[in-house]
């Protein structure tokens, strides 16, 4: 017997002792056999004395429609099938040394560069400051704390946890578009306390970081569903160190570069995302061994951004 994702929502499954595996959905199961698809798109098979450690999980049927598109992402289409394989992500044609010898044309100093610090960082009181990167993170240290979100959980304050995350969205420069912010404010009165329960869950929660990232996104009810920046943003404001702020198109581009499958997939979820944080910390390593001194992944995800786009690549490489 086979699951799949029909009009009826498919049961949603999780190892009772192995939660960093995510959750799965069952694609096979013969007599002596349960074979489950896990969200990191890795097969697990059990023998009969291990089933019972596969538990059933109560998720809404639009997160286990979710689940298990995400699950099925990189299966081989079966004979006959109407489902085209995606074509393989093409590697750029640049090398990681041309990129950071692109970096330092733009600013010459690298990270500490006047002229860096001043268009991304921002100088404490300069104009404009106040939408770049170092006030971000000195309201998100304030606003995003974990005392002060559970204040307002406690008191019911969803709107006003909604409100705050929409001023990060407009207030925060070069991170999400108008129009993702927009539709992130016309999220419904009645699935606003969910979505700031999973906040404080995603930043402060217990259970593994990839289950509360994709219970985040799947949180995020607005047309169109989570974006990869809305998904990202926030916990990269709180955690510079150790998340980074993902836009996906210039990301999948350096992860191939380093030679790291990215697994994409449009829907934000936890395997993509780490192949992505696994990218920019090797990038980060990277860079540091070209003499490079980035601050934080906020550095790394801006050095991506700048030397990723088609101008860049066509001035670093000198291919028209």
């Amino acid at each position: 017997m086979s699951e799949s994702n029909t009009s009826v929502p498919p049961r949603i499954f999780e190892h009772s002792t192995r939660k960093d595996w995510g959750r799965s959905v069952l694609i096979q199961e013969i007599p002596d056999k349960r074979t489950f698809l896990f969200e990191d798109g890795t097969e697990r098979s059990f023998r009969p004395d291990y089933w019972h450690k596969m538990e059933l999980v109560d998720v809404q049927p639009s997160e286990a429609v979710r689940i298990d598109r995400l699950a099925r992402r990189n299966q081989t289409p079966t004979p006959g099938s109407a489902r085209k394989s995606k074509a393989p992500l093409k590697k750029p044609e640049i090398t990681f040394a041309q990129q950071v010898a692109y970096f330092m044309q733009l600013y010459p100093v690298g990270f500490e560069d006047e002229g860096y610090i001043k268009s991304e960082r921002g100088e404490r009181g300069a104009k404009g400051a106040e939408k770049l990167k170092n006030a971000a993170l000195e309201r998100a240290e304030e606003k995003l704390s974990q005392k002060h979100l559970e204040e307002l959980t406690a008191r019911g304050s969803y709107d006003e946890i909604h409100q705050l995350v929409y001023e990060f969205l407009t207030n925060t420069k070069s991170t999400t578009q108008k129009a993702e912010a927009t539709r992130f404010k016309n999220m419904s009165a009645e699935a606003r306390e969910t979505f700031a329960n999973a906040l404080v869950d995603l930043l402060y929660g217990e259970r593994p970081f990839g289950i509360r990232f994709d219970s985040f996104a799947a949180a995020m009810v607005i047309e169109g569903g989570a974006t990869w920046p809305l998904a990202t943003l926030l916990p990269a404001l709180v955690y510079p160190a150790d998340h980074v702020f993902v836009k996906p198109t210039f990301f999948k581009k350096q992860a191939l570069i380093l030679d790291i499958d990215p697994r994409y997939d449009t829907t934000p979820n936890s395997a993509t995302y780490e192949q992505f944080l696994q990218t920019s910390r090797r990038a980060m390593e990277l860079l540091q061994e070209a003499g490079q001194r980035p601050r934080d992944l906020w550095d790394v995800h801006t050095f991506i951004c700048k030397t990723l786009s088609p101008k860049a690549i066509k001035e670093a490489t000198g291919k028209a």
